[in-house]
């Protein structure tokens, strides 16, 4: 993930929910730009539960458990660089049902 001013850009491949202007999705990134105080990027885990939460606050995207500024976030930290191609490549079976 990476940070440009108002923009921010992340991997298409982990799972988010923003409130922001979506500005481009290529290459398997997507970038938004905040456009006022209630711009927010959450990012899940696997199991749906907030890993990250960023909030745009006077003028810079901040980390809203901690308020600091954007430095860049390491989803390997979290694992979440090994869920995102889950399904992608692998062809997974359904379970089998055992009566």
């Amino acid at each position: 993930m990476k940070i440009d001013g108002k923009q921010l850009t992340f991997p298409k491949s982990i799972s988010v929910k923003y409130s922001a202007k979506l500005i481009k999705e290529v290459d398997g990134e997507i970038t938004i730009e905040a456009e006022d105080e209630e711009s927010y990027l959450k990012v899940f885990t696997p199991f749906r539960g907030v890993a990250k939460l960023y909030v745009f606050e006077n003028e810079c995207w901040v980390d809203a458990e901690t308020s600091q500024p954007f430095s860049g976030f390491d989803l390997s930290a979290l694992g979440l660089d090994q869920f995102g191609e889950l399904g992608k490549d692998e062809e997974t079976e359904p379970p089998k049902i055992i009566t």
